[in-house]
Parts: C-alpha cells; sequence; structure tokens
C-alpha cells in the first residue's frame, strides 16, 4: 500500500520536476521525461487493478500537461495518454512474468520503449492535426534524445524506488518439509 502511494506521488513530482528541467542542449534541446520511467516500475511491481489507476492517473496528469492548442484547435487531445498508458500498462504487467528475481533491465528497456512510443504518438497526432509531415533532424533528437535519456535514467529510478518501504522484500529459500 505504502509502495503505490509513492509510485502515484511520485508521477506527480516527477510531471512537475520536468517542467523545470532544462533542455539538454547535447541531444538538440530534447526534454527529459521522468514520468514514463516511473510509471514503467508501477506497472511492473503493482497488481494489476493498481496499474490500471496508475494509467488513468498518469494519462490525464500527462494530458493535463501537454494540452496543446494552436489557433483554437486541439492538436494533443485530452484522454488519448490515458489509453496509451492503459495498453503500455497492460502489457508491462504481463511483462511481469518475466522479471523473476526483481532485475532492472527489463525496467530499463520498458522505460525507453514506452518514451518512444508516447514521444512518437505525440508527433504522430500533431502531424495529422496538421495534415502536415515533416521529419528532420530537431524531430528525430526530440524522440531519440528522450528515450536515450529514458534509457539512462531508468536505473537511477529503479533503484531509487527500491530503497521504499517494501522495495527489498527478504526472499526466503524454499523448506523442506523433512526435518533433519
Amino acid at each position: 500500500m505504502i509502495r503505490a502511494l509513492v509510485i502515484f506521488l511520485s508521477v506527480y513530482v516527477a510531471l512537475v520536476i520536468q517542467e523545470f528541467l532544462p533542455p539538454l542542449p547535447f541531444l538538440d534541446n530534447a526534454r527529459l521525461f521522468l514520468v514514463p520511467a516511473i510509471f514503467c516500475y508501477g506497472a511492473l511491481w503493482l497488481p494489476y487493478p493498481a496499474v490500471l489507476g496508475l494509467a488513468v492517473y498518469t494519462g490525464l496528469l500527462s494530458d493535463l500537461a501537454f494540452l496543446h492548442v494552436v489557433d483554437d484547435r486541439v492538436e494533443i487531445g485530452l484522454g488519448w495518454s490515458i489509453l496509451f498508458y492503459v495498453f503500455a500498462g497492460t502489457i508491462l504487467h504481463a511483462l511481469r512474468l518475466l522479471r523473476t528475481d526483481h532485475r532492472w533491465e527489463i525496467h530499463c528497456l520498458a522505460s525507453g520503449a514506452v518514451t518512444f512510443l508516447l514521444l512518437l504518438g505525440q508527433y504522430l497526432m500533431v502531424c495529422l492535426r496538421r495534415e502536415a509531415f515533416h521529419l528532420d533532424g530537431t524531430v528525430v533528437w526530440h524522440i531519440a534524445g528522450p528515450t536515450v535519456a529514458a534509457l539512462l535514467l531508468a536505473p537511477v529510478v529503479f533503484h531509487f524506488l527500491q530503497l521504499w518501504p517494501g522495495g527489498f522484500q527478504a526472499r526466503t529459500p524454499g523448506r523442506s518439509r523433512l526435518k533433519r
């Protein structure tokens, strides 16, 4: 229960923090996204009903933060991130079976994939609304840069969230029924 509350609070705090982080000049001024890494951690650790709640909560906060209106036209609509996070959370929760001994590698790869697909989805949505497809180096770096940053940041997020209550659960070796 405490871990779920920490994850929900971490999503909100990460959304606020990432708004104040400066662009990364070595990645062509791409922004750093913290929320997908925290969401992936929650999707891999929480029970499925909590994952669905986390997906709705994360998607709603992300949609409100990235609501993009140009000339009285909404380009990135409200609600699509909720569907994206529900779909991603369902897949990640299914991948939970692969994480047998609390390894960080699956979380790292999932954070990169979710960040990439989220930014690609936002870019395609804007292109469809504007009815124009423009791809150059800046667009590629604004999608690939945060993906690479998410891959590098995911182990830090994983180990930070492991410090909270219930993070490292003591593993008891299997006991034999036979007494010695």
